[in-house]
């Protein structure tokens, strides 16, 4: 009975012995899975920090470039800016508008048309603000028109130095007839002619301006509608240049 029961406890010992080892090396190797896991954790979360510190780096870099292009830019903008700005007022400054434009869209033409820049010189710096004019002659005379064509119609001034001629549409009555006479409410043109054949015209609605240098005198024309088919003519006359 002794040794039944010695051999029991003995085996029950070895049982519990070789249970706690086994649970001892689960531990162990669950604390082992643990640790490596772990381990395993914070080494990728190492990396993961490393990976999103260069990140960082590179973005800051990016960022730095970015603000420095954008300075640049913005520096750029500025200097075109003011650029453009003096080109404006140069622009002003240089670039001829209103009367001194036409003026030297004059000049331009008539060096284009072979006139010799000294001579030209010279005539414009003769010009001046008081000229010696004498007074002012008015004439009127019939303006040519479709039903109107036959005859000698115009006038003269300066002693037959220059010629004034026109023509005209017709006016229409109350049936919508054509009558002889010029409508002045219609474009009318006006020719002036000097001795050499130097002409200039004219054409549009009344009243109307227009100038022609004969000889040493310059002859400036204002036409205006006057009584029915005639058209009034001022011609004020001045020593050129």
């Amino acid at each position: 009975m002794t040794l039944g029961r010695y051999d029991y406890e003995r085996r029950y010992r070895k049982r519990m012995r070789a249970g706690a080892i086994k649970f001892l090396l689960l531990a162990a190797l669950v604390l082992g899975v643990g640790l490596f896991s772990y381990q395993m954790g914070i080494e990728q979360l190492k990396g993961r920090d490393v990976t999103l510190r260069e990140e960082i780096a590179t973005l800051s870099r990016q960022k730095a470039e970015l603000e420095l292009l954008a300075t640049q830019m913005q520096h750029a903008a500025r200097t075109a800016e003011a650029r453009a700005a003096e080109l404006e007022g140069r622009l002003q400054r240089e670039v001829p508008t209103g009367e001194l434009a036409k003026l030297t869209q004059l000049v331009s033409e008539r060096l284009k048309s072979g006139i010799d820049a000294n001579r030209l010189s010279f005539v414009i710096s003769q010009a001046q603000v008081q000229r010696n004019c004498q007074p002012a002659d008015t004439k009127r005379f019939t303006l040519s028109t479709p039903l109107l064509k036959g005859g000698a119609r115009g006038v003269t001034f300066g002693n037959g130095t220059v010629t004034v001629t026109g023509e005209g549409q017709s006016a229409h009555n109350a049936q919508g007839n054509a009558e002889s006479w010029f409508d002045p409410g219609q474009p009318v043109t006006i020719r002036i002619t000097g001795i050499g054949g130097k002409t200039a015209t004219v054409t549009g609605v009344l009243p109307l301006h227009q100038s022609l240098v004969v000889d040493n005198s310059e002859y400036r024309f204002t036409f205006a509608a006057s009584q029915r088919s005639f058209v009034e003519v001022t011609a004020d006359r001045c020593t050129y240049p």
